[in-house]
């Protein structure tokens, strides 16, 4: 869509709008509801230590992290088909409204299980981000589109920094419920942003009718399966209640499978992976999400390791988090890059020089992780390959999409993401646990169990780097042609 600039009368005499100011305020509305959702995504693990001290069970509190997570992933692509039918602007609007409700919810409880409720309705927000590229491409068009999507990514880590940072400000200050109304409060802005700034979506509802049924069968299916992979570890991996949420869910996934390869016009369409410009980009998200993206999990223990492990570094969990700090802010620069360099035609090249770059970093995690400064550095260079994958991939697939199924795929890309976060956090928890030293009643891992762990992510990396070659060298000239 192409605006023309006209002039506006204000109080104090006339302001130029042009199409320019207009794009500026359409990225920057997107840019504060993907803010948004990674906000309530990080800002839980600020409040960990005062809900684990109010509630008493460390493993209840988790499922304020884990409910939310699967919640996020398991509607993500049935909202973003949503708002391909219904109007994404529209729909995304009635998503921050949900997280909104859900965030007031959470801070005024009085109990874990109105909290815990509150929690889950604000994992709807992890549609955002595919809702936001559909907006990007129906306002902007395929050219721009590439930029604005790697603007918006970099809102997620200013997002998630502002989460662990402000969110413990306000936990200190105040209290745990301080962070829920902080949330709500955003998700208000970005609503009123949306609305103000982004144009009214168009509805999409001509054709056969939409199979609902099967569709819809899809998100209970994924979390099932999430619910085995997050659970399995303390349910066990064989118990009845974990096999059973595994048979459930992988089912209803089979049905909803069957009946989108066999219908007219499902809700969700699984063909649509037959394009190899898409197969490719949900591979590589599925390959980093199991290695590069597990540095979470890798580097808090590492960091955190009493010295007496060799390889651990003996800090506190304040300065493990801060830590990461210099790699969120690095990564703001990488999701613009990683656009800008998608949007030459280069969507192969940008991967693989994502792809070098967090394999790198991990490479050399594994000759010297002795500092906090060292890795401080090596989180820098992982985080921002990682970032640039990530800005890409989104790009990418939103431009080989139909344009009527934009948010739809995009929203199975985070589906793809959390169902290998899980796989990933799984695989490097075992992997650690593969050699370990002990001292008293404290079990740690070694440096072989780091340097093996390290070794498989590193292999993994470099797969992913492999499989984005399958690309063809110049997207957008394909396209054109």
């Amino acid at each position: 869509m192409r605006w023309c600039s006209r002039w506006s009368q204000g109080g104090s005499g006339r302001v130029r709008v042009t199409s320019r100011n207009k794009t500026t305020l359409l990225i920057g509305a997107l840019w504060v509801a993907e803010l948004t959702g990674s906000f309530e995504s990080a800002m839980i693990l600020a409040a960990l230590k005062k809900l684990i001290e109010e509630f008493g069970d460390p493993a209840m509190v988790g499922w304020l992290i884990t409910g939310y997570l699967i919640v996020g992933a398991a509607i993500a692509a049935v909202v973003g088909r949503l708002g391909d039918l219904f109007g994404r602007r529209q729909t995304l609007v009635v998503v921050l409204a949900i997280g909104a409700i859900g965030s007031l919810i959470s801070a005024l409880s009085d109990n874990f299980g109105v909290l815990l409720a509150g929690r889950l309705m604000q994992g709807v927000t992890g549609a955002i981000l595919p809702l936001c590229i559909g907006l990007v491409h129906e306002n902007l068009g395929k050219d721009r589109a590439p930029m604005a999507i790697g603007l918006m990514i970099s809102g997620a880590s200013i997002g998630t920094a502002a989460g662990l940072i402000v969110g413990g400000m306000i936990v200190d200050q105040f209290n745990w419920h301080g962070i829920f109304f902080a949330s709500a409060g955003l998700c208000v802005v970005a609503g009123l942003a949306t609305l103000g700034f982004v144009p009214k979506s168009l509805r999409q509802l001509a054709g056969p009718a939409v199979d609902w049924v099967s569709g819809l069968a899809f998100a209970p299916g994924v979390a099932l399966v999430l619910i085995y992979f997050s659970t399995g570890k303390n349910w066990g991996w064989t118990s009845s209640w974990s096999l059973a949420a595994l048979v459930v869910g992988v089912a209803l996934i089979g049905w909803w499978l069957y009946r989108s390869l066999t219908s007219d016009n499902p809700l969700i369409a699984v063909r649509s992976f037959g394009n190899r410009t898409i197969a490719v980009g949900g591979a590589v998200t599925a390959l980093v999400s199991m290695s590069t993206l597990q540095i979470s999990v890798f580097f808090s223990l590492l960091l955190q390791a009493p010295i007496w492990t060799v390889a651990g570094l003996g800090l506190t969990a304040t300065m493990a988090g801060l830590a990461k700090l210099p790699s969120n802010i690095a990564s703001t620069f990488a999701g613009p890059l990683g656009g800008w360099l998608a949007g030459r035609g280069g969507g192969r090249n940008a991967l693989v020089i994502g792809g070098l770059i967090t394999t790198t970093g991990w490479l050399l995690v594994l000759f010297d992780a002795s500092s906090f400064t060292i890795v401080v550095a090596e989180l820098v260079i992982i985080s921002f390959g990682a970032t640039m994958l990530f800005s890409v991939a989104p790009t990418i697939i939103a431009q080989a999409s139909p344009p009527g199924r934009i948010s739809e795929i995009s929203g199975m890309l985070t589906v793809i993401r959390q169902l290998f976060l899980g796989i990933g956090a799984q695989m490097v928890a075992t992997l650690l646990a593969v050699d370990v030293v002990t001292q008293g009643s404290e079990t740690y891992p070694s440096s072989f169990a780091y340097q093996l762990t390290i070794m498989v992510i590193i292999g993994l990396c470099i797969l992913a780097i492999l499989v984005a070659f399958a690309l063809p060298k110049n997207l957008k000239s394909k396209e054109a042609a």
